[in-house]
């Protein structure tokens, strides 16, 4: 499944210049151009290069012999059309189901949120997503492939992180992560292996999209798992999803209470000031170590 605004068309090149600039062979560019007449001979690059006047008399030719053709990719929802080389990674999630996370494409294409419900202020679960027990969703975008991430909760919780660290980003393994929050580094697993494909690595230089678009633009990794009808079975769906956020929502307000923290002015999905405020600012290490450990695990069984 491609994007839909995924193109591939030939152009054609010089490859002496020192600019390659691609012309599509069927653009109206063209009919500008003497690489494709008997004039190419009279092009000043190719005079520089030694061969103006050479080539047309001793091999006769109608086409500059410096004029190449490629296939291209390009994306027509870019505000400019830059085209990359069909033989470049560059543009490869153009051409399979991770399109969807693009976000070009999820500027141009609508997120249709009547899929998810809004339990709290910030606290959403869509419903075409499963939910593994340490707040981390996966969505499956093809017949194996998926898309990994944290949940509202988690980054509602978190409110914002100060680093972000990819401790994997390729091959069959857990997708781990590792979030630095208030100078404690916490390490985040999903508890399943994958053949990673790609992994979100444009988060290390802006930690703040993982808590800000936390379903979209905050995104971890791509990847197909090892057992994919096992951890089907793992994961929470909705109805059933929605029945336990809100429990955990409840367990998450018991456990502020046992250390004297109020849960409206410690849970930001029920603060009028949403975002601006996380209760781990009032945590010790050792307490948020601990609150970790109890909501966002990292043990490779489930705790169902």
């Amino acid at each position: 499944m491609n994007c839909p605004f995924f193109k591939e068309q030939r152009v054609k090149f010089c490859s002496l210049s020192g600019l390659r600039k691609m012309i599509l062979l069927d653009g109206a560019d063209t009919e500008h151009e003497m690489c494709s007449g008997p004039g190419y001979s009279q092009c000043s690059v190719l005079k520089k290069s030694g061969g103006g006047g050479v080539w047309p008399t001793v091999v006769p030719s109608l086409v500059c012999p410096s004029l190449h053709e490629s296939l291209v990719q390009y994306c027509t929802a870019a505000a400019s059309r830059k085209f990359v080389p069909a033989s470049e990674p560059r543009l490869v999630r153009c051409g399979r189901p991770g399109y969807q996370y693009c976000d070009l494409y999820r500027e141009t294409v609508p997120v249709d949120r009547t899929q998810a419900l809004d339990l709290l202020p910030g606290l959403r679960v869509p419903s075409h997503l499963g939910f593994a027990p340490n707040h981390m969703w996966m969505d499956q975008i093809g017949a194996r492939q998926c898309q990994i991430g944290i949940d509202a909760f988690l980054a509602g919780l978190v409110v914002s992180v100060d680093q972000l660290s990819f401790i994997t980003v390729g091959g069959a393994c857990r997708p781990t992560i590792v979030l630095s929050v208030k100078g404690v580094d916490l390490r985040l697993a999903f508890p399943a292996r994958f053949r990673i494909t790609a992994a979100n690595l444009y988060l290390r230089a802006d930690p703040a999209r993982l808590t800000a678009d936390p379903y979209g633009a905050g995104w971890l990794f791509e990847g197909e798992p090892e057992e994919a009808g096992q951890l089907d079975r793992s994961l929470f769906r909705c109805p059933a999803a929605e029945s336990w956020m809100k429990e955990e929502t409840g367990r998450l307000e018991a456990w502020l209470r046992a250390r004297d923290l109020t849960r409206d002015a410690c849970l930001p999905f029920r603060s009028p000031d949403a975002g601006s405020f996380s209760c781990l600012e009032q945590l010790s290490k050792d307490d948020l170590l601990s609150l970790f450990d109890q909501f966002f695990y990292t043990d490779e069984k489930y705790r169902r």
